[in-house]
């Protein structure tokens, strides 16, 4: 059997060069895992800000690596700030939350004065295998974009893109989701995927198809019995979902039901911003830290 993906990702992380994380009110325990995780394989430096007492309980004698900084912050909108502040002055090189509100971490990232926002938009993807068939795939949007339009759905995937390209080098194929293929007024989903395609229609560094099936986008055997013939036949690298609910019940499908190795971040900032659930595996969290290593290494 090969190697999954994520398994690879962190054989592939250069340990000569130690990516520094930066988090906010640090005394998570999903954090404490990955962190933890990262420091002991060698790949990983961490800026923990918040309580130090709670830091060092949690944390244990990691807390005293020489890898590891902590800095007494401990109301949650001035660590967030404090966190992207180390990112944008260079000190860090990535950012995960803590212990904090997504809005409140994210407002930080935006903000338009000392903010890292890149990107025209800032969105999440979930980077995930399936047991029995290798090979990475991405979702979005997840847990960002709540009822994109046509150009914001543009955007999501733009990030998907390159997002995809730093690990794989190829065009990706692209999947816009819907409940059939058929373009229908009574189905929103379709008429979003028809403006799409009307706007990427000359580009030749990916292949976008819409609306489709999930079965279509993934399965080989569903082409064949539907009959399907599009161009992507069952081997979509990029799934793109037209609403966040969609996304949101994939996802715990894929986590839940499917048993997929995943890894999720946000993407369009200065830097990978890793973002997990608290209900996420511990496995989720560190692969999620792992991805976010990985695409700092591949562009600084």
């Amino acid at each position: 059997m090969s190697e999954s993906f994520f398994a690879q990702l962190e054989k592939k992380i250069d340990t000569k060069t130690k990516c520094r994380v930066s988090i906010p009110l640090a005394n998570d325990e999903a954090c404490a895992y990955a962190v933890c995780r990262g420091i002991n394989s060698g790949i990983l430096k961490a800026t923990l800000i918040g309580n130090p007492e709670k830091i060092r309980l949690m944390y244990g004698e990691i807390s005293d690596s020489p890898d590891v900084s902590i800095i007494d912050i401990r109301d949650e909108q001035s660590a967030c700030a404090k966190a992207v502040e180390e990112v944008k002055e260079g000190r860090s090189n990535i950012l995960m939350k803590g212990l904090v509100s997504t809005s409140t971490i994210l407002k930080a990232v935006l903000n338009s004065q000392t903010g890292i926002k890149k990107n025209p938009l800032l969105s999440h993807l979930c980077f995930f295998e399936l047991p029995d068939k290798p090979g990475v795939k991405i979702l979005t949007d997840a847990a960002m974009c709540i009822s994109p339009d046509a150009e914001t759905l543009l955007m999501e995937i733009e990030n998907a893109r390159e997002a995809f390209c730093a690990f794989e080098k190829r065009s990706p194929n692209v999947a816009l989701l819907s409940a059939n293929e058929k373009i229908s007024d009574k189905i929103p989903s379709t008429k979003l995927a028809e403006a799409v395609l009307s706007m990427v229609s000359t580009r030749k560094d990916m292949v976008v198809e819409g609306p489709m099936s999930f079965d279509l986008a993934l399965n080989e055997e569903s082409v064949r019995i539907k009959k399907y013939k599009g161009k992507i036949q069952g081997n979509a690298d990029i799934f793109v979902v037209p609403r966040i609910d969609t996304g949101n019940a994939l996802y715990k499908s894929l986590q839940y039901y499917v048993k997929a190795s995943m890894g999720g971040m946000l993407y369009g900032a200065r830097c990978p911003v890793v973002l997990t659930s608290r209900a996420d595996s511990n496995d989720t969290k560190y692969n999620s830290l792992l991805l976010g290593i990985s695409v700092w290494q591949d562009t600084r």
